[in-house]
């Protein structure tokens, strides 16, 4: 198997390949197509980066901040750095490429100054996402690439596992587009890598082997994990009875390679049978409480294993009522509103310890004739059975919390937007997450939430770039302890 080691040192400017315009006009074809849309540079140490550039005739270059320099550049493109940002602010610019009428825009992103105990790193690169091991050892990714031969061309896709002490990259495997290859599920702290890969989990370790979990007697679809234990031993997600999309999910816990079934509750999210099943999202560090989600009606109503027991998350503030409502036709049919904790953040709502499980207490009504809802974040307590519902800062949802009790949640929609950190016992909020860092970590964190905090401190994080294809994609970083 082919494995290679690269330094991180390395790719500090990595840039997202992405999709360009163009124009027609009565007199010609003109256009302008970029390999990279998106680069992202650290606060200092910067390697130069390669922008290639396809157009119909010459191009002209123009940035929009001094501190983007132009090093070189050829009738294939630019080379570009940036000069050290002294300062904790983040900043963003633009490099402007013209052709005639046809023009595009490489959007520049460069880090504050995070010198000292903390490191940042933002693989960006990692179009399909990434995943944190419990204990914050290692960083699993997918980078997509396109090589072309005699034979055509095909996607590859490097299945990358990030030693985050090291600060190193290893590529484990080079998979063809024939596997199926979708997003990363979760990382051991071993080392062990679960990624999505024709309707199932295939895991990976760091010498390239590779194995998928075991299936149930009498199922008929590979299992998926999505949660692992800190000594890697355990593993949790779901199984199919039947081929994809066509059967019941089931909540499966494999301990030593072996898997086993969990009950779910005796009825769904809004007190019916159930008929599409649930998933196990996530679990604590020692596989003591898992947590997951309803998939009829797709409700994400959010459900919790804990000492042989299964319940839907904040039991205590939970509250049904049948209403009755009349469909396209016209005729009348009854339907259950409730008011309940669904899943957010999937992964990682709960603290590692398992006292906290964070998510979104989602209130349904009757709006006229129809349903309406608001949603806040809300944090449950597994040791009391207490909910706590923030409704300070208007609608929004959890998003994970520490076994102190510090919670983290988003301010509005559900994206990566306004963050803040709340006091769960006391319902207090005390600050946003900004405030947090700087006071906490001594640095200053790009837009966006904190999805996981390690036992060590490590933080796993996401935020939102500009993408040329949808407007805007979701990126991952962490922030470790120095070496």
């Amino acid at each position: 198997m082919k494995k290679n080691l690269w330094f991180i040192g390395l790719w500090l400017a990595v840039c997202v390949v992405g999709l360009s315009g163009c124009i027609v006009d009565s007199d010609s074809y003109e256009y302008v197509i970029l390999e990279e849309t998106t680069c992202s540079f650290l606060s200092e140490g910067n390697a130069d980066k390669i922008v290639r550039v396809k157009a119909s005739g010459a191009f002209d270059v123009s940035v929009s901040a001094s501190w983007i320099r132009i090093i070189d550049r050829d009738g294939g493109g630019i080379t570009v750095n940036v000069d050290d940002n002294a300062t904790q602010e983040e900043r963003t610019g633009e490099i402007t490429f013209t052709c005639g009428g046809a023009s595009e825009t490489v959007y520049v992103n460069q880090l504050g100054d995070m010198s000292g105990d903390w490191r940042f790193r933002w693989p960006s690169d990692f179009d399909l996402g990434a995943v944190m091991s419990p204990n914050g050892r290692y960083v699993g990714g997918i980078l997509p690439a396109l090589e072309v031969d005699d034979w055509g061309e095909e996607w590859i896709y490097n299945i990358i596992i990030i030693d985050v002490e090291a600060d190193e990259r290893i590529v484990v495997a080079e998979m063809p587009e024939s596997f199926g290859v979708g997003g990363p599920d979760a990382i051991t702290d071993q080392g062990v890598f679960f990624f999505w890969s024709n309707e199932g989990s295939l895991a990976i370790d760091l010498e390239g082997n590779t194995f998928r979990p075991d299936v149930i007697d009498g199922y008929k679809m590979a299992g998926n994990v999505s949660a692992v234990s800190e000594d890697g031993n355990m593993w949790a997600g779901w199984i199919q009875d039947d081929k994809l999309g066509e059967g019941m999910y089931h909540p499966v816990i494999w301990e030593n390679g072996i898997p086993r079934e969990l009950e779910m509750p005796p009825l769904n999210y809004r007190d019916e049978p159930h008929w599409a099943g649930i998933m196990v999202r996530g679990m604590s560090a020692d596989g003591s409480v898992l947590y997951g989600s309803t998939w009829d009606n797709n409700d994400r109503g959010m459900v919790y294993w804990k000492d042989g027991k299964v319940d839907y998350v904040g039991r205590d503030v939970r509250k049904t009522e049948t209403v009755e409502l009349v469909d396209g036709l016209g005729q009348p049919y009854e339907y259950t509103l409730v008011c309940g904790m669904t899943v957010s953040n999937e992964k990682y709502n709960i603290s590692p310890n398992g006292k906290y499980i964070a998510g979104t207490y989602r209130e349904e009504f009757l709006e006229g004739s129809r349903p309406g809802q608001r949603e806040y974040a809300g944090f449950f307590n597994t040791e009391t059975g207490k909910t706590t519902v923030i409704r300070d800062l208007g609608e929004g949802g959890g998003i994970t919390a520490t076994d102190e009790g510090i919670g983290f949640m988003c301010i509005g929609t559900f994206l990566p937007s306004d963050c803040a950190v709340v006091d769960i016992d006391e319902g207090v909020v005390l600050g946003h997450l900004d405030e947090w860092a700087r006071e906490n970590y001594g640095v200053t964190l790009p837009a966006g939430y904190i999805a996981d905090v390690a036992p060590n401190g490590t933080l796993f994080g996401r935020t939102m770039l500009p993408d040329v294809a949808t407007g805007a994609k979701t990126t991952d970083w962490y922030l470790a302890p120095a070496k």
